[in-house]
């Protein structure tokens, strides 16, 4: 951190740690310790977690991010680099890190009973562990294929979990997450699988989407393939069942939305006739009481459609600019949250759909400079990263309140004034 003057102004010694063995900080987070005091000779400091300025999600083009919720609707969580990022949907400041994948953890989905999250990465290993601690304690372990997680779904009594992604042999599986045993066999694609879901009643249906331009249904467990879903004509993005298990619904990157019985597989309908999107549809996710759900498409834009009438309520327009692409939303009580190809996570205003009411930013990349500066009685830290943003970050709150971006060439920059985002 170089030389640190002591001053009055400064209660005890505060620094903002940054090394090799904080994941958050490598892949664009901050964790800010409050130290009790200084001894050079003694090597036991103690110290208190003051703050955590949290990564925004790693993002890439043409990707879909997938986003988690806990069954109480509390906190939201994704993935960046090595770390699963849990924050708090009212208040995202607040926020904590998982940090045990030996490599990078590309999806990360809460078990219906809440106690537990099961962890993907890109070599196949998924991680269940607890999320009533804090230390978060690595249940059980398991590599059901060798090739990057894509997606994970629990069944409701937190039983089974199905995982499906970029295998060598297999591009999914199916098991009972205490012994690791294979529930059923997910066959039918003759590509990578993007998508997977489980129906949240019972009789228990599963449906996964691929690269192969298609759908599969399967009944179980043991979970057994029944027939290919073909309306696709370009990959299968993601596919979603309803919370009452009703319908599902498939998007693809045709720009199209197809809505199918939950129970049967048979197809209903298509949203918005045509065409959902001008774009490649992402995401989905689906209302608490199964009426409505959105969209996230590459067209920049966010849909809010009604499942009854297969129309569009609402467009939420995200701007003009590449990156603000919508690769990810998550429906979690009253919030709706989409993710754009610049990793911002925008909390979406149905009464003002071309102005999100809240737009969380901060990095995406490993963070190589900092110092704090203090400005009208009020600390500041200034954070340049991998990125090439540099963002102002207040001690007051976890997340950044300006944003300093290029404009072509890394050493020009855009101005963003003191505000709150």
């Amino acid at each position: 951190m170089g030389n640190t003057r002591h001053t009055k102004s400064v209660v005890r010694f505060r620094v903002c740690a940054i090394s090799s063995l904080d994941q958050p900080v490598d892949q664009g987070g901050l964790v800010f310790h409050s130290f009790g005091g200084i001894n050079t000779k003694s090597a036991n400091m103690s110290y208190e977690l003051k703050h955590v300025f949290a990564s925004l999600p790693q993002m890439e083009r043409g990707v879909a991010k997938v986003l988690g919720g806990d069954p109480k609707g509390n906190n939201f969580l994704y993935t960046n680099g090595k770390s699963v990022i849990i924050r708090n949907i009212n208040n995202p400041a607040i926020a904590d890190i998982y940090t045990e994948h030996p490599h990078q953890v590309t999806v990360a989905k809460y078990a219906p009973s809440g106690f537990y999250i099961a962890s993907g990465d890109v070599s196949g290993k998924i991680r269940i562990w607890d999320t009533t601690q804090k230390e978060h304690l690595l249940k059980y372990e398991y590599q059901p294929f060798g090739g990057k997680i894509k997606d994970i779904a629990w069944t409701e009594d937190s039983k089974r979990i199905a995982c499906v992604g970029e295998g060598r042999e297999k591009f999914g599986a199916v098991f009972l997450w205490d012994t690791g045993s294979s529930v059923g066999e997910l066959s039918g694609h003759s590509k990578v699988i993007n998508s997977v879901d489980i129906k949240q009643t019972r009789p228990y249906r599963l449906v996964s989407g691929s690269d192969d331009n298609c759908g599969a249904f399967f009944e179980g467990p043991p979970f057994k393939f029944k027939f290919s879903i073909t309306d696709h004509s370009r990959f299968v993005n993601c596919v979603r069942f309803s919370p009452d298990g009703n319908r599902f619904c498939t998007a693809g990157a045709d720009g199209q939305i197809f809505l199918y019985d939950g129970k049967t597989g048979e197809k209903i309908g298509a949203l918005g006739g045509t065409k959902a999107h001008e774009g490649g549809v992402y995401a989905v996710s689906w209302s608490p009481d199964s009426s409505q759900l959105i969209s996230a498409s590459g067209d920049k834009t966010v849909k809010l459609w009604d499942v009854g009438t297969s129309t569009a309520l609402t467009t939420f327009n995200m701007g003009a600019d590449v990156m603000d692409q919508q690769l990810g939303c998550l429906w979690q009580k009253d919030h709706l949250l989409s993710v754009s190809l610049s990793g911002y996570i925008n909390y979406l205003d149905k009464s003002n759909p071309d102005r999100p009411h809240r737009t969380i930013k901060g990095h995406s990349k490993s963070i190589q400079s900092l110092t704090v500066h203090k400005n009208g009685g009020r600390s500041y830290i200034y954070s340049g990263s991998h990125d090439g943003h540099i963002n102002i970050l207040s001690l007051g709150g976890g997340h950044a309140v300006s944003t300093l971006r290029p404009i072509n060439d890394e050493r020009c920059f855009q101005w963003s004034p003191f505000s709150p985002v």
